[in-house]
């Protein structure tokens, strides 16, 4: 290794050698070699090696650049210190936070201006792409994306120009991070997938995690888990623990797994999810338990968990950023919605406020949890179930244009959520395909109750479900496990379902709720496929003995047939759906 041979000046020459030394020589020797030659010029490239490459004599070098009388040597230094105490900062929160942060940008600023009265060299260019990324940080961390894109965008082409191999592949990656806070789906995976085709790669643990992320954003699962699976055999230590809690959280909130174990915890330099994951645990647990019976209790007890953790997540001034606060309205709704609290339901997806157009999941869950609103009798009466299936079918049209989206994986996740928005948007004409699987959890009643295709309730069974379906909430004596204690308790095992690593408590769909959905509809063509829906699933099961419920299922028989004759209007069939719970 003879550095004296090298052009310490040209970025482009002093990084390509180094690209290459680092196959074969320590970085630690590097650095010692640099140190050796003793100029200014010498000093900043070996303070540059070692913050690259994490070495030992990275705090030493720190602290004679930022004491030498070259401009440069100072500001290169104070970069990446900046960076460092930023990064400190927003891990620790606090009050002042903020002024704190102002305060690193107040300095970066000051670098810049002294920066602009130095020659123009390659290492004055260096040392500017040292100051841009941290401020793209810092304005990052305040979600000014605008900004943050601006400094790291600028970064890039600076480096782009002095051709420095290793300064185009850091602040490629810091462009790539950028874009994927900012919810940039399409942009990231894009730049993402072309920086695995370059030869020489920086920080690329983390564009494998913002990769994975935005596919998960796009209803990608499958290619999102075998990117972070791929990454936690590559890595070790810290790279792996992001990756395995990544999976844990994405896992949760598709409800197929990270139930067990502990909640990974927050690491340097990223933003706190793990109450994301204990908030998907509660919702999970509550799913995984029937809406009746003495279970029903727990189920409504672990709903009113996942609002208390999504309360918790604003009211201790967490560092999250808009998605985040859009996810806790919307899991805080469909607790609520879990737990027949209709109002409550209603104010948290009214503070959920307009979604970023790139974030697919939260967009079909929230707009998911707005059309269940919708299909209660008790939503409020400017709840629209039109508005909501606009919404929806807009999402996945856009999914349909998308290269990297999944329709199928989207509808997946609004189904394991909310299967009764899933169903209507399956029954509704001009159906969402993706949805169509979706059809087999509305039950089929009449002589025969069959649900999920395969599972034949018994009579009392069925009556009972297709009340609790309608929200209905049935008196202890009212439930078939009271009056059928033989074949109804077998039966209600078959409900019961694996999906992932999780158990789930399928919940049966009545077709009332979709014939209604539709009925308020001004369209003959919604008008005409409700009256389809009701004919092929029916209303009510038919039975030869008079169990309790039996009176209250005659009635909203009645009723749904005068809503389809036209003798009562969809908020007539809501009021008396009131009337008789």
């Amino acid at each position: 290794m003879d550095v004296h041979a090298v052009d310490l000046d040209s970025s482009q020459v002093f990084q390509d050698w180094f690209i290459e030394q680092i196959e074969h020589v320590p970085p630690e020797q590097i650095v010692d070699a640099l140190e050796g030659i003793g100029s200014d010029t010498a000093y900043i490239r070996a303070l540059i090696v070692s913050y690259w490459r994490r070495t030992p004599q990275y705090d030493r070098l720190l602290k004679r650049c930022l004491t030498m009388g070259d401009v440069v040597a100072n500001e290169v230094a104070k970069g990446f210190a900046v960076y460092q105490r930023s990064v400190n900062i927003m891990m620790e929160g606090g009050a002042h936070m903020h002024a704190r942060l102002a305060e690193m940008r107040g300095a970066l600023a000051f670098s810049l201006r002294r920066l602009s009265q130095v020659p123009v060299t390659d290492l004055l260019i260096e040392a500017q792409i040292g100051i841009y990324l941290p401020t793209a940080v810092l304005y990052l961390n305040e979600q000014n994306f605008e900004e943050s894109l601006q400094y790291a965008s600028q970064a890039l082409f600076l480096a782009e120009q002095i051709k420095g191999a290793v300064s185009v592949a850091r602040t490629r990656a810091s462009l790539i991070s950028c874009h994927s806070a900012a919810g940039h789906v399409e942009t990231t995976i894009a730049l993402a997938q072309d920086d695995r085709r370059q030869q020489f790669r920086y920080g690329w643990r983390f564009t494998e995690l913002a990769l994975a992320n935005s596919l998960f954003l796009l209803g990608n699962y499958p290619e999102a888990v075998a990117t972070l699976t791929d990454l936690t055999q590559r890595v070790d230590g810290v790279h792996e623990q992001r990756a395995r809690s990544l999976l844990q959280q994405k896992a949760a909130f598709w409800g197929v797994g990270g139930l067990e174990g502990d909640v990974f915890p927050t690491l340097p330099g990223e933003e706190p999810f793990g109450w994301m994951t204990e908030v998907m645990r509660g919702m999970m647990r509550a799913t995984a338990l029937p809406r009746e019976g003495r279970e029903a209790e727990e189920r409504a007890s672990q709903f009113a968990t996942v609002i208390q953790l999504c309360r918790l997540a604003e009211d201790e001034g967490r560092r999250i950023y808009q998605w985040q606060r859009a996810f806790a309205k919307w899991a805080a709704a469909t607790a609520h919605l879990g737990r027949g609290e209709f109002s409550a339901a209603a104010g948290a997806l009214e503070r959920i406020g307009d979604v970023p157009a790139e974030l697919f999941d939260l967009r079909v869950l929230s707009l998911g949890a707005g059309l269940d609103l919708a299909l209660t009798w008790a939503a409020p009466g400017d709840w629209s179930v039109a508005r909501m299936e606009a919404g929806l079918r807009q999402v996945f049209a856009e999914v349909e244009e998308r290269r990297y989206a999944s329709a199928p994986g989207l509808a997946r996740l609004l189904h394991r959520w909310h299967p009764t928005a899933a169903a209507y948007l399956a029954l509704m004409p001009e159906p969402v395909g993706a949805c169509a699987f979706a059809i087999r959890d509305v039950m089929k009643v009449g002589q025969q109750n069959v649900v999920f295709d395969d599972v034949v309730l018994p009579p009392v069974y069925a009556c009972d479900l297709v009340l609790r379906a309608l929200d209905f909430d049935l008196r202890r004596d009212f439930s078939f496990v009271q009056s059928d204690p033989g074949g109804s308790r077998r039966k209600k095992k078959e409900l019961r379902q694996q999906v992932g690593e999780v158990t789930v408590w399928r919940q049966p769909v009545s077709a009332v709720r979709i014939a209604y959905g539709l009925l308020t509809h001004q369209k003959e063509a919604y008008h005409l496929r409700a009256r389809s829906v009701v004919q092929s699933y029916g209303v009510r099961p038919s039975t030869s003995a008079m169990y309790p419920m039996i009176g209250a299922l005659e009635e909203v028989e009645l009723a749904v047939r005068a809503l389809l004759e036209g003798y009562l209007t969809p908020k007539g069939l809501a009021a008396r759906m009131l009337e008789i719970r």
